[in-house]
């Protein structure tokens, strides 16, 4: 089946069909017979304990950062913040690197 729809509408519905998990032909089909296209459910990822817990310790450091920069706003020692803000990072970079998955291959387009 053929139809005529501008480059904007056929981006819409590809990203439409995308969202909701189906191919852009299964998202006309149960248009067209009146069903409404659900969203399939997606698992949630399991997530290392270990790494919740890193999370944890580092979001527990930005609040108490957060908390004394807005207590101390007269005087703040902004080099005493930037260093731990440094810090921060390099936790955060080591823990990327620790926990990186490698990216699983991007699947074929569907066609329509």
């Amino acid at each position: 089946m053929k139809i005529r729809a501008t480059e904007e509408q056929r981006a819409r519905w590809h990203a439409t069909a995308e969202a909701r998990g189906v191919s852009l032909s299964e998202l006309v089909r149960r248009s067209l017979d009146g069903v409404r296209a659900v969203r399939r459910r997606h698992q949630p990822r399991r997530v290392d304990p270990e790494l919740l817990r890193e999370l944890a310790r580092i979001g527990n450091n930005l609040n108490q950062l957060a908390r004394w920069a807005n207590r101390e706003k007269r005087g703040a020692d902004a080099v005493a913040v930037v260093a731990r803000l440094i810090e921060l990072d390099r936790e955060l970079a080591q823990l990327r690197r620790a926990h990186e998955v490698s990216a699983a291959p991007e699947p074929e387009p569907r066609r329509c």
